[in-house]
């Protein structure tokens, strides 16, 4: 399998492409009708051969090349490099054949959010020759179902009673949508439903689940080791895209048990993590599938089954905090992280270092590009600027565009710049709640004792390794050009991705600088027969240089407006606005606020007088 450039880091280890373990549910069942043959039941093994499914997607979607990591339906579920079902070992004994090409068509055709998941379920259970099954549902007030109070089954689609994989596919396109996770607990009928709450558990939360916030779902793809989920999501636009930038942030809305309440404990908590009621195919002594049913909640229990999610917001809410074994944790998110992290110490300087190296090698590779693109443009003319058109935009457009522009890795760049902000910021967060968890041996940690010191140890070292990180570009008069990580930090938002600006602008020299005094002016064509002028196109640009994640929309130039949008804070003003402003304490023991932990068996962070006796140290140095 070939290796991806910014595969990241995961919490879940996958098996080589090209040597999988023995079948981890083999067939033992078997069926005489139905839209295909069913061989397996689904099983807790099941459960993680899908999540292993989904996963390696996900990374591919992330760390593959430029078209694994802007594939849509058609080219995820073709490419033997995204899609594992695709190798004949994952895929296992007894499968059904790949769909035909008109099936794939029609998944790409209606995909949105909740078609996505319908989409990806409904191709792995028919692959692995497992029973599958959808409600239908109806609105509890008769209008519609994706904004209903809530909602209740009313009948099904059920891979037994069709006659073939292409029409239950496109039943199940058309029959369900957001709509169907909105059915609520302890209602009628409810068992009946398509996905059930899932424990907040690493063995039962895994990649193949979902979060749905209000009219909206997103598939669970990835867990980081920091306990951080990562989704999968599809968009509506016409181009039916599938992304991989959406994170923690994303999670909110979850609606609290109301203990005792008359109107019903569990009214509105369908937000929340899900997971599928996985079907089961009831069979006679020789294994004959006779009928294919819903597992009941007691029956899901063996899977994760909960309701821990809402009565710990009811906890939280009401006491502003959520006790969990030895600690009490103030957030919803940070419960995630505690429940979810891969159980290995928490280790943000060297994040730091194996960002800069990753980044060293983009930043190499993108100098190839610029490079070539300048060839390009100066050898055979201007490359027209995807302006306004339904066939791509500036991260999407084909041809020479495609192979010179930097849209679609400038903005990667920046998102994988800001996961770094996140995990440092988790970090942070993790160090009150237990310090002894965040490796502090590369950091100067007898001074760390706050969120501030360790903040100001993490700036530190950031500028530090970025400044020690140097590469060097080509300008328009062949001479070399030294940067380090610092200056491409600094000039985050002013990479030019157009191919016809020249190297000084690609790599966001200031105009009036000494650096670029060599650039060569070009104009942006758009494709109507217009040019506009280089310093015009590049201010028109601003909004594309400022996104931390590439969108589907069509992009403009002319008449694109050139300010009033959000601009992220980098990691220095972030972190002063949001961390600094806690004094250490002025007296601290040599090894730190770990080492004085254990030292005085203590469960929280010591006063100045606990310490009266001890060698003192100048904080955050």
């Amino acid at each position: 399998m070939k290796r991806f450039v910014f595969a990241l880091c995961t919490g879940l280890v996958l098996s080589s492409v090209s040597a999988f373990a023995a079948d981890p549910n083999p067939p033992a069942i078997h069926s005489e009708r139905g839209a295909w043959p069913i061989r397996r039941q689904w099983t807790l093994a099941e459960t993680r051969h899908f999540a292993q499914w989904i996963q390696h997607i996900y990374q591919a979607k992330t760390g593959g090349n430029e078209e694994q990591r802007l594939a849509r339906i058609e080219r995820i579920l073709t490419d033997p490099e995204m899609n594992l079902l695709l190798d004949p070992e994952f895929a296992g004994e007894g499968c059904n054949g790949q769909l035909e090409s008109g099936t794939l068509r029609a998944m790409h055709g209606v995909l949105d959010c909740a078609k996505l998941t319908v989409s990806l379920s409904t191709y792995y259970a028919y692959r692995r020759a497992l029973p599958w099954m959808f409600s239908y549902v109806r609105a509890c007030d008769g209008g519609d179902v994706r904004t209903a109070d809530y909602t209740w089954p009313v009948g099904e689609m059920n891979s037994l009673h069709y006659d073939s994989v292409d029409r239950f596919m496109r039943d199940a396109l058309t029959g369900t949508c957001t709509g169907n996770f909105r059915v609520e607990l302890n209602r009628d009928r409810s068992e009946q439903s398509d996905t059930v709450p899932v424990a907040i558990r690493r063995d039962a939360l895994v990649p193949g689940c979902m979060y749905y916030l209000d009219g909206h779902v997103l598939l669970l793809a990835d867990i980081t080791p920091y306990g951080e989920p990562r989704f999968l999501d599809a968009t509506t636009a016409p181009s039916r895209d599938v992304y991989a930038f959406n994170g923690l942030n994303s999670v909110s809305g979850i609606t609290p048990r109301r203990s005792g309440s008359a109107d019903g404990e569990y009214a509105g908590c369908f937000r929340g993590f899900r997971m599928y009621r996985w079907p089961i195919a009831e069979v006679d002594e020789n294994g004959a599938v006779r009928r294919v049913r819903r597992r009941t909640d007691s029956e899901m229990q063996e899977f994760g089954f909960s309701t821990e999610q809402y009565d710990r917001m009811e906890e939280l809410a009401a006491t502003q905090q959520i006790v969990d074994g030895p600690v009490a944790i103030d957030s919803f998110h940070q419960f995630i992280r505690f429940r979810l992290r891969a159980g290995q110490r928490m280790d943000p300087a060297r994040d730091i270092q194996a960002f800069a190296t990753e980044m060293l090698a983009f930043l190499q590779e993108r100098e190839r590009r610029v490079q070539d693109g300048w060839r390009d443009v100066n050898a055979n003319g201007p490359i027209a600027f995807p302006e306004d058109s339904a066939r791509g935009n500036v991260y999407t457009a084909g041809g020479r565009w495609a192979q010179y522009a930097t849209a679609f890795i400038d903005t990667e760049c920046r998102g994988r710049y800001f996961a770094l902000a996140e995990d440092l910021d988790s970090a942070i967060r993790w160090f009150d709640l237990n310090a002894e968890d965040v490796h502090l041996d590369e950091l100067n940690k007898h001074a760390i004792w706050t969120h501030a010191d360790l903040a100001d140890a993490l700036l530190r070292t950031k500028r530090r390794v970025f400044a020690e990180t140097v590469f060097h570009y080509t300008n328009s008069a062949g001479q070399p050009v030294r940067l380090t990580l610092l200056d491409v930090e600094r000039r985050l938002y002013d990479l030019s991705f157009d191919p016809n600006h020249p190297p000084e602008l690609r790599w966001g020299a200031a105009a009036g600088s000494a650096e670029a005094q060599s650039a060569i002016p070009r104009g942006t064509p758009v494709p109507d027969g217009g040019e506009v002028p280089m310093e015009e196109a590049y201010l028109r640009q601003a909004y594309y240089r400022s996104l931390s994640h590439w969108e589907p929309e069509r992009s403009h130039l002319r008449e694109m407006f050139t300010g009033g949008f959000p601009v992220r804070d980098k990691l220095d003003v972030a972190f002063q606005r949001k961390w600094f402003g806690v004094p250490s304490y002025p007296l601290v023991p040599h090894n730190g606020k770990v080492a004085w932990l254990k030292a005085e068996g203590a469960s929280s962070t010591p006063g100045p007088s606990s310490l009266a006796t001890t060698k003192a140290y100048p904080a955050g140095k």
